[in-house]
């Protein structure tokens, strides 16, 4: 695709500097993009990392039911100064429940827990790594970045409810363009310790008009976003700005995420059984080409934030045009081309096991994720599916026609076939013929309802994550283990479409367009847990990830 971007030198960013001070001005270019590992802008080389490294990464599970936790690990892999997304969907309908911007400096490494505190939903982190925002002390050493509910007074809607399960989402948004930003100077450990955390979120407030029409980035002297690319912040501490401009404030300039910058991993502990499980993230390589910054500050009802806190997302960067009009600028548009083109499925396989021996048990649960599926709602406060979200006693609430407002995959068919360990061996009538090894069944009205999942294989053993987001399987036959093939179809109740913003205008407008990749995305894997009554100190749990038949039409004859 056509660009007009320019690569940013030196002096355009000592120039660019030099306008926040007003003493000068100067035309602040974004850096041009990265290309991919075949040399295209357009995505079309993003690809499910083989590696586990990338620049997006998707955990497919999170729970604080009950007892449970959910550690989460971010690594920056990379010689630059990273700044990462992190927000949290829940398992409902995927809307976000809790976001904030993480930055790590070169070889970074992040740690957190997600857990139910008397009732509140918190990541806590004893980590110094500077977030924005800051968090809240705990008392115990380390800070908690609270899940607001009904009870918080900076949201309109209640996202809490239903938010005990659900995935999360690791998005880089940007590294800079080297190490003498201010931004990766004020984040580097010093003695453990980031020099200036205070300096590094003055970068993260909205500015306004930032990313409107006719906005001209370097005329609006304040901290905060001004573009995808650019940033504001206050000096830092011991350091200094670079450039020292009358305004009291440097510059900070970002590309796009190297394509395998993060390594993510999670852990679920049962802290009722006194078992831990977990494994790599889903990492997603090529997904961004260029910067992603966006604010983190509350979004104000019936104000226009396109540089707001909701992005980037699965589908992209903030719906604005950052160089003229450019088509590409926007950076949007990537749910239906990209990660339903790699995600998308026909069907899921694992093993299952559910036995009770009296003295020892097996239990076996699977978790199947549809990440994006809050692309595929009219996303808008008035009129759309978020009104739906509000108190019905609320004057503004309007119910959601799906017809008008919701085109998910969800609630997704499964033409199910299980299997045992033996060929699904299993009495026919005399005389009768079988095809063998499969026991077809297809139970009428059996469908995933929810965007996170919990499949309970129910013969003898309790269910294990105890998920309120649980459909129960019973394979009817006599054997307690096996395997089994999910054949997964998107709903028939309507034709499924993805929200597209069209940022052209003074309000950014959108409009449902109907999906090219058909497919079904999907993530997730099956969790086992051994138990031993006799000597608990052997339990143990495991995490094993899902196979996928290719969603992919293959031709019924060699291709000469």
């Amino acid at each position: 695709m056509k660009t007009n971007f320019k690569r940013l030198s030196l002096a355009a960013a000592v120039a660019a500097a030099t306008a926040w001070s007003g003493m000068a001005s100067a035309q602040i270019v974004e850096p041009e993009p990265e290309p991919g590992p075949g040399g295209l802008f357009d995505g079309s080389d993003a690809k499910v990392s083989s590696r586990a490294r990338g620049d997006l990464a998707i955990i497919p599970y999170y729970t604080v039911q009950e007892q449970f936790a959910t550690a989460i690990h971010i690594m920056n892999t990379t010689d630059k100064t990273q700044v990462v997304k992190l927000r949290a969907r829940r398992g409902r309908d995927s809307m976000d429940s809790l976001d904030f911007n993480l930055v790590l400096s070169p070889k970074d490494v992040w740690v957190g827990s997600m857990s139910d505190d008397d009732g509140k939903i918190v990541i806590t982190t004893k980590d110094t790594s500077c977030t924005a925002p800051a968090g809240t002390p705990n008392g115990n050493g380390g800070v908690d970045f609270v899940m607001p509910d009904q009870d918080s007074i900076d949201t309109l809607i209640d996202f809490r409810t239903g938010a005990e399960e659900g995935y999360v989402e690791i998005i880089g948004m940007g590294e800079t363009i080297d190490e003498a930003q201010p931004i990766a100077i004020a984040a580097k450990h010093v003695n453990g310790v980031p020099r200036d955390c205070g300096a590094v979120r003055s970068n993260f407030f909205r500015v306004e008009g930032a990313g409107d029409p006719g906005y001209v980035v370097g005329t609006n002297p304040v901290k905060g976003v001004h573009a995808p690319w650019l940033t504001a912040q206050t000096c830092a501490t011991e350091v200094g700005c670079s450039n020292v401009p009358a305004s009291g404030l440097d510059v900070n300039f970002y590309k796009g995420t190297q394509f395998d910058a993060l390594k993510v991993s999670w852990a679920v502990t049962d802290g009722q059984a006194g078992l831990e499980f977990g494994s790599n993230a889903v990492h997603i390589e090529g997904f961004s080409n260029s910067a992603m910054m966006t604010n983190q500050q509350v979004i104000v009802e019936g104000a226009t934030d396109r540089l707001g806190y909701l992005w980037p997302d699965l589908d992209g960067g903030p719906p604005v045009i950052t160089i003229g009009d450019n088509p590409d600028a926007g950076k949007f548009g990537k749910y239906d081309r990209i990660i339903r083109d790699i995600l998308g499925v026909s069907s899921v396989q694992n093993d299952w096991s559910s036995r009770d021996g009296g003295t020892f048990a097996v239990a076996t649960d699977w978790v199947v994720t549809m990440p994006g599926q809050y692309l595929m709602v009219d996303p808008r406060l008035t009129g759309g599916y978020i009104d739906s979200l509000r108190d019905p006693n609320d004057p503004r609430y309007q119910p959601c026609d799906p017809d008008e407002c919701d085109w998910r995959d969800i609630p997704v068919g499964l033409d199910i076939t299980y299997y045992n360990r033996e060929e699904g061996s299993f009495t026919p009538e005399e005389g009768g013929l079988v095809v063998s090894p499969a026991i077809n069944i297809t139970p009428d009205g059996i469908v995933l309802p929810y965007e996170v999942n919990v499949i309970n294989w129910q013969v003898d053993a309790d269910d294990i994550l105890r998920s309120q987001y649980a459909v129960s399987f019973r394979p009817d036959f006599e054997d307690d283990r096996g395997w089994a093939d999910l054949g997964v179809t998107p709903t028939l109740r309507q034709t499924q479409r993805v929200w597209q913003w069209n940022p052209v205008g003074d309000i950014p407008v959108g409009f449902p367009v109907q999906v090219v990749n058909e497919a079904v995305p999907l993530i997730g894997f099956a969790v086992w847990e051994r138990q031993f009554d006799a000597t608990p100190q052997a339990n143990y749990g495991r995490a094993i990830d899902h196979s996928y038949g290719s969603a992919l039409m293959l031709p019924s004859e060699p291709v000469l």
